[in-house]
């Protein structure tokens, strides 16, 4: 690290006691903690509410004796491996930010606290604000009490999301290249991915060439240079971690993340008495996901669900099956974690957070 270094003496802080943080980032903070239970739940029946809202506006086209008598020729049996998916979501969350923190001697987080953290990203990235906001802030300030500097844990962040997504790019492509030799995929479908993911790792490779990272990263003397400088410097370390053997592992908890949500999607429609083809299943859920980042709060998970089920009747499932096995996902992937998750959150707030005995963090750009 090489500023704002904790003091040694001081082994914990807490969120009243944050001095390099903006007074304005410190009221949040002091409103997370103090929120209260039945603030919480006000905040999940505002969500339900617009959930409910779509469901009905969809199941009218639908039509509800369809419904009806879908629902009640479920196989229930199918919803307990949705459940299964969810806990690799967020194991796999978890192990991915411990990794990532750990990488190039950080400090060793522990198993139950990432788990705590990725619980905590997800609630209040799912009921304060869409597109992911909430839950990078707070896992930014997560690794500021953990003791990296603030520019070596914006450039953690950026680099933990950036694998994240990579990630699900490559699913989402995979799937595309699958569903060119599977009838029910639209080819408009399957080309849009396989274009638009080979476009993103195209500028992706060009702007992390060596000679390109030193340049954005030693020039800082404006603004947009400093945030770019940032940028590269995540997206370098990406590509660096492919790379090292060591830090691969990082990538394989982000592969049980999204493989989780994924059989938990599927196992929501076999519920409903319809097995969709991999192809499909793996382009349905990718675009049905962007839908998330719509930066709109307390509609993110409204938003999924509309586009999910109507991605799914584009590929071929009833619209009825479609609606009904997309809320029985979203109940394990939204609604039973999401106030544990924000509880999580207040609780991490609330508490005393360990500084990491690190030396030298792995995020500068000469480090990579």
């Amino acid at each position: 690290m090489t500023d704002n270094q904790p003091p040694a003496t001081d082994n914990t802080t807490t969120a009243q006691e944050i001095p390099e943080l903006s007074e304005e980032s410190r009221n949040r903070l002091r409103f997370l903690g103090a929120l209260r239970p039945t603030q919480i739940a006000i905040a999940a029946l505002v969500a339900g509410a617009v959930t409910v809202v779509l469901v009905a506006a969809i199941g009218r086209l639908a039509g509800f004796t369809d419904l009806g008598r879908t629902l009640s020729g479920a196989s229930w049996g199918w919803l307990g491996l949705c459940a299964v998916g969810q806990v690799g979501v967020f194991v796999g969350y978890a192990g991915a930010f411990r990794a990532a923190v750990a990488i190039d001697n950080g400090p060793e987080t522990g198993t139950w606290f990432s788990l705590r953290v990725a619980l905590a990203g997800f609630g209040l990235t799912q009921l304060v604000a869409a597109g992911g906001a909430a839950g990078m802030a707070f896992t930014f300030w997560v690794l500021r009490r953990l003791g990296f500097t603030r520019r070596d844990a914006l450039i953690l962040l950026i680099a933990l999301n950036t694998a994240v997504y990579l990630v699900f790019g490559g699913i989402g492509w995979l799937g595309a290249v699958m569903g060119l030799a599977d009838p029910a995929v639209p080819l408009v479908m399957s080309l849009g991915w396989i274009a638009g993911f080979g476009v993103t790792i195209t500028l992706a490779w060009w702007f992390t060439q060596p000679r390109r990272v030193d340049n954005w990263t030693t020039d800082h003397r404006s603004r947009p240079r400093r945030a770019m400088a940032v940028g590269v410097s995540a997206a370098s370390w990406v590509r660096q971690a492919l790379r090292v053997p060591q830090r691969r592992q990082l990538f394989g908890w982000v592969v049980l993340y999204w493989l989780g949500d994924l059989v938990s999607m599927w196992a929501a429609l076999r519920s409903f008495g319809v097995s969709v083809s991999v192809p499909a299943i793996t382009l349905a859920y990718c675009t049905g996901y962007l839908a998330q980042s719509v930066p709109i709060p307390l509609i993110a998970t409204g938003g999924v669900d509309a586009a999910t089920t109507f991605t799914l009747t584009a590929l071929g499932v009833p619209i009825e099956v479609a609606l009904l096995g997309v809320v029985a996902h979203r109940v394990f992937a939204f609604w039973l974690p999401v106030i544990p998750g924000v509880w999580s959150a207040t609780a991490l707030v609330r508490e005393n957070v360990p500084h990491g005995n690190k030396g030298d963090v792995c995020c500068g750009p000469h480090s990579v």
